[in-house]
Formats: structure tokens, C-alpha cells, sequence
């Protein structure tokens, strides 16, 4: 229990929310809408991107040996100054990755993307401030072989033992078992031939996805909205509604004018009205008929 690092995890879960909480409010003070997508979407996105960097930081200091006449927050320095250019190079990397996704037209993609790349970013800092910080008060407990969680709770030397260097289960696995079983010749032959048959299976279903997206998805199961939506699909099966704007400048005080628009008895054959109501095209396509402001 000495050993463990749950408190560092639930600091980690902590950084995270506090990261994504940092983004919500930077850009609600520039007056930049969120959405329920974003919300629901950017703290689990932030946690798979971010997380990885908080585990390569703990394990780089586990297996890191100190120095002679080191002490431990000199460790903790000189193993963050190994690990932070590449955690600084992944988090620039991510964010302009998503900031880049704000190139987009589409005000939903445009938005999502501020949101989450403004979460990454901070979350990146959050990762060599905080977290730093927790890292090195995770140090003093250990060396003072207090439990985890319970600081308050301290054992003997004798039956907590020295803080030493030592791989783990799945680091011993990797390194004996999978490494050489992925090594071997044959294994490498049958992967790149898989791998290739997978990517050329998955390039042939790409025009065969669906372009859009289901509103209900983005909607938690017990809104009151899926009912909605429900009765709309089943009861009032109609698309979007068609506008035939015309522009600024036209004179609808000439009589000869407004016979180009309207399309009752009286109008021009030639209006606007009458070639909308003539068109086969428009009408198997339409599920109501025309209507217009002059009529």
C-alpha cells in the first residue's frame, strides 16, 4: 500500500476535469457558444489523450535509479527534465491538431475543436505544475512509509522496506514473452499481410458510410427530446423546408413586377410561381405545395 499510486491517479481524473472546466470558461468570456456534444465529449477525449503522458512520467520515475548523494526531489527534477520535451512536443502536437479542426466551416466542428484544443493545452501545463507537485508530496510519503490514501497511518522501517527500482508484471512480459514472439520472422510476414488486408478492406467500405448525423445520439436517454424526435420520424415524415429568396432591389410597387412572382389566376405564365408549380422535379421532391408571401 506504500507503493501505490491511487492518490496520484485520482490527481490525474482531478487535473483532467479541471483542464476541460479552464476551457468552458476561457471561451465563455470570449463568447464562444458550447454545446452538449462538447460537455459530454471533451473531458473522456482529454483523459484518453492526456493520460498517457501522466503514466510515462510515473513509470519513468519507478524505474529510474538514484544517483549517488541525490535526494529524491532532485530525482523527481531530473527525471521531469528527461520526460518533459517529449510530453511538451505531444501536447503542442494534439492541440494544434485540434485548433486546426477550427479552420472549419461548419460552426459545430469549429467549436468543438476550440473547446477541445484549448482543454488539451491546459491540461498539458496542468501535467508539468500540478501534477509535478503531487508527484513530489507522493515522494515524501513514500519515504516516510506512510500508506496511500491513509497519510496518516505510518509503518515501521522494518516491515515497509526500502523504496527500490523493480519491473512489473507487464513490463516483464513484454520484454521476455512478446517482444521475441514478435520478432520472429514469420510473425512479422503474417502482420504486415494483415495489416495490409485490413487497410485495403476498410478503404473499400469508405463511400459506403452514411454522411450526417442522428440529432437523438446527442441526446441523453432520458430526455424529454427522444420522444420527440420519435413521433416527428413516424408522424410528420417531412425534410427541410426550400426558400426562393430574391435579392435587395427589386420593385414590388410596379403591378408587372409582382405578375413576375405570383403564380395565382391573373399571373404572369412565365412568373416565378408558375414555373415553381410546374416543375416535376420540384413537385416529387416537395410534400406540400408552394406557398407565396404576394399570394
Amino acid at each position: 500500500l506504500i507503493d501505490s499510486k491511487i492518490f496520484l491517479g485520482l490527481g490525474g481524473v482531478i487535473i483532467v476535469l479541471a483542464a476541460v472546466a479552464s476551457s468552458l470558461g476561457f471561451w465563455a468570456y470570449l463568447g464562444v457558444h458550447a454545446t452538449l456534444i462538447i460537455i459530454e465529449v471533451v473531458p473522456f477525449l482529454v483523459l484518453a489523450v492526456g493520460v498517457d503522458n501522466l503514466c510515462i512520467l510515473v513509470q519513468a520515475l519507478q524505474r529510474d535509479e538514484i544517483m549517488r548523494n541525490e535526494s529524491r526531489m532532485d530525482q523527481l527534477a531530473r527525471v521531469v527534465g528527461e520526460v518533459a520535451p517529449s510530453m511538451l512536443l505531444t501536447g503542442i502536437s494534439e492541440s494544434a491538431a485540434f485548433f486546426l479542426g477550427a479552420l472549419s466551416t461548419m460552426p459545430a466542428v469549429r467549436t468543438f475543436s476550440l473547446y477541445a484544443g484549448m482543454a488539451v493545452f491546459l491540461d498539458f501545463v496542468l501535467q508539468i505544475t500540478m501534477f509535478v507537485a503531487l508527484m513530489a508530496l507522493d515522494l515524501r510519503r513514500q519515504e516516510a512509509n506512510r500508506l496511500d490514501l491513509c497519510c496518516c497511518i505510518q509503518l515501521k522501517k522494518s516491515s515497509a522496506g526500502d523504496m527500490q527500482t523493480s519491473k512489473g508484471c507487464i513490463y516483464m512480459f513484454m520484454e521476455r514473452v512478446y517482444a521475441p514472439f514478435l520478432m520472429r520472422t514469420p510473425v512479422r510476414v503474417f502482420v504486415l499481410i494483415l495489416f495490409t488486408f485490413l487497410a485495403c478492406g476498410s478503404i473499400t467500405r469508405i463511400p459506403q458510410l452514411s454522411v450526417g448525423l442522428d440529432q437523438t445520439l446527442a441526446l441523453p436517454k432520458d430526455s424529454y427530446l427522444l420522444k420527440y424526435f420519435d413521433d416527428l420520424n413516424k408522424n410528420l415524415r417531412v425534410g427541410s423546408p426550400v426558400y426562393f429568396v430574391i435579392k435587395d432591389g427589386y420593385n414590388y410597387s410596379n403591378e408587372a413586377n409582382i405578375d413576375l412572382l405570383c403564380k395565382t389566376a391573373g399571373c404572369s405564365s412565365i412568373s416565378l410561381g408558375a414555373q415553381i408549380c410546374c416543375r416535376r422535379t420540384i413537385q416529387l421532391h416537395s410534400n406540400s405545395p408552394s406557398c407565396f408571401f404576394l399570394d
